[in-house]
């Protein structure tokens, strides 16, 4: 009896430990209730090709000392899991440009509207109270592309 007990002990051990051990902290910072607000771009980071050849940007921006290029986004929730998105961008003052719908799967974003067919996946990589980095990734005619967008909460 005290073996079997011994056995069942050391069994329950490994299944605990396994357990522990598949649960690593592999998830990103992501708490879909902190998507509502209004977001800055301080970094924008990617690839495409063009007539042929790869260009690569790295760019830095201040949101709160804006250049024409700066842009900035409001998150709004829609409906349960429906959000809204609306762009604007700096032309010596902030400029509504667009505004588009989505819906999250896990981490996946989801376009409400697909007629960007070129993008493959689009994901929610952070999302925090100041945070937000979302990274693209497709194909068009030209060949691959990728962006990564880093916001901060304004």
């Amino acid at each position: 009896m005290k073996t079997l007990r011994l056995i069942g002990m050391a069994i329950v051990a490994i299944i605990m430990s396994v357990n522990f051990a598949a649960c690593s902290d592999d998830d990103e910072d992501i708490d879909v209730n902190q998507l509502e607000g209004n977001w800055g771009l301080v970094l924008d980071e990617g690839y495409e090709y063009y007539e042929g050849e790869k260009e690569s940007w790295n760019e830095s921006y201040d949101p709160a000392n804006p250049t024409e290029d700066c842009e900035k986004i409001t998150i709004s929730k829609v409906s349960d899991n429906t959000y809204s998105v609306t762009f604007y961008y700096y032309n010596n003052k902030w400029n509504q440009s667009s505004t588009e719908k989505f819906t999250l799967d896990g981490n996946n974003i989801l376009p409400v509207d697909e007629e960007d067919t070129e993008v493959s996946s689009m994901k929610l990589l952070v999302a925090n109270s100041s945070q937000l980095v979302v990274e693209i990734k497709g194909r068009d005619e030209e060949g691959d592309f990728y962006n990564k967008m880093t916001y901060k909460r304004l």
